[in-house]
């Protein structure tokens, strides 16, 4: 199988395992009835905003890399530099949001509810999931693809630690989301 399919299924499974570990986390709270339906918290509406920024500036590196190739991505200063700053640029947007919601917590006003803060308290628990899922089809895929040379070149593991560093990020946002739906 190719590399470049390799890398899309371990983002791929890594951003299932978040979805998954995160369901799995969720309280035991019953369901709304099907006719109520509640207006999005801060804490949502800040989550949706990280995760839609993280996605499109995600997408902008991943093109980069496809269009390009992983070994021209690097060998390539401004390449490499792009992508490098498509990728800090996630690390601020998903950092402000986490940020925004650690520092709501600790206010202690009244933005943040108890279901809030429970959400918020249980949102992290996908997140090592997601990474190991990640780092995991990325050994295997990585290890099949160059099994006989015997070598992995050090550019996919340039992409190995961007794209388990993205999963982490994005895992806390997802995790807040998959929360308020049992709610």
């Amino acid at each position: 199988m190719s590399i470049v399919l390799w890398s899309i299924l371990a983002l791929v499974g890594g951003f299932g395992a978040l979805w998954f570990a995160a369901r799995m986390t969720r309280s035991g709270s019953p369901p709304l009835p099907d006719d109520v339906e509640l207006p999005a918290t801060p804490l949502q509406r800040i989550s949706r905003w990280g995760i839609g920024l993280s996605v499109l500036l995600a997408a902008a590196a991943v093109s980069l890399v496809l269009v390009n190739g992983a070994e021209a991505t690097f060998e390539s200063d401004a390449l490499r530099i792009t992508f490098t700053l498509l990728l800090l640029a996630i690390i601020v947007v998903v950092g402000a949001t986490t940020i925004w919601l650690r520092a709501q917590v600790s206010r202690g006003g009244g933005l943040l509810d108890e279901r809030d803060r429970e959400i918020l308290g249980r949102a992290p628990a996908a997140q090592v999931a997601g990474m190991l899922v990640t780092l995991a089809i990325w050994i295997v895929g990585l290890a099949e693809h160059f099994h006989d040379s015997g070598v992995v070149p050090v550019f996919y593991l340039y992409l190995v630690f961007w794209s388990v560093v993205v999963v982490d990020l994005v895992g806390l946002p997802v995790g807040v989301l998959i929360g308020y739906r049992r709610h």
